[in-house]
């Protein structure tokens, strides 16, 4: 057996793709964008291995070589996208240059772009939450978003109201959730109501809703003389 075959044939768990370079880690690239596009086409649970692989123009064993099984391939379509929104999360919050109002627009900058990037994510988590009670995706949402970038949210806004730039009298909990929420809503409800109140989902929405959020908050959070 030669050392490629050894490889291939040890068993691993799934989730991650294997990090590798090269056309191995494109290949892999390419099933977690066929198996996403397809997701929000038809459903997860409506694609069949086979119909994700030859969307991505590679054989079907290829799932099993990445991800596992079929809900390894699953959890690492959201574990990517969790990824880009915590790593730079973690980036922007980590500079000890920048503070306040600076981080502040970062932030929503941060959550507006990796949801316009992956506009199916809120459709595909509020799918999971509802239709399973106990879901090893909603696992993973629990310990990498909650523990990850939305505690460093928290640490941040609580050091920012200590130092009197963010209001006191709001809850730093709730206020992490509330960043979060003003970029992702938009992109869950836009589909369904966005012609009855005039606004579409087009390539010019990530920005203006950038740039509201950002004025919103700047305007509602930060601290007023005598309310620090």
């Amino acid at each position: 057996m030669t050392s490629t075959e050894q490889t291939a044939a040890v068993p691993r768990r799934p989730g991650r793709p294997r990090s590798e370079t090269g056309e191995r880690s494109e290949v892999a690239q390419r099933l977690l964008d066929a198996a996403t596009r397809l997701a929000v086409e038809q459903g997860f649970d409506a694609c069949g291995l086979r119909e994700i692989a030859a969307r991505a123009d590679v054989s079907s064993g290829m799932i099993a070589y990445y991800f596992g099984d079929r809900q390894g391939l699953y959890e690492a379509m959201f574990q990517r996208a969790i990824d880009r929104v915590s790593d730079q999360v973690a980036t922007a919050l980590g500079d000890e240059q920048r503070h306040g109002h600076d981080r502040l627009d970062e932030l929503v900058r941060i959550h507006v772009e990796a949801i316009a990037v992956d506009p199916w994510l809120p459709k595909l988590i509020i799918s999971e939450l509802l239709a399973k009670t106990d879901s090893s995706v909603k696992n993973t949402i629990a310990d990498q978003v909650g523990q990850g970038p939305m505690q460093l949210m928290i640490r941040w806004i609580e050091e920012e109201q200590a130092r009197g730039v963010l209001r006191v009298d709001l809850d730093a909990r709730m206020l992490a959730m509330t960043i979060a929420s003003l970029s992702v809503f938009p992109f869950l409800m836009l589909p369904v109501i966005g012609a009855e109140i005039g606004l579409s989902l087009d390539d010019e929405f990530p920005a203006r809703l950038m740039e509201h959020n950002q004025l919103m908050l700047a305007h509602g959070i930060r601290a007023r003389s005598g309310n620090v």
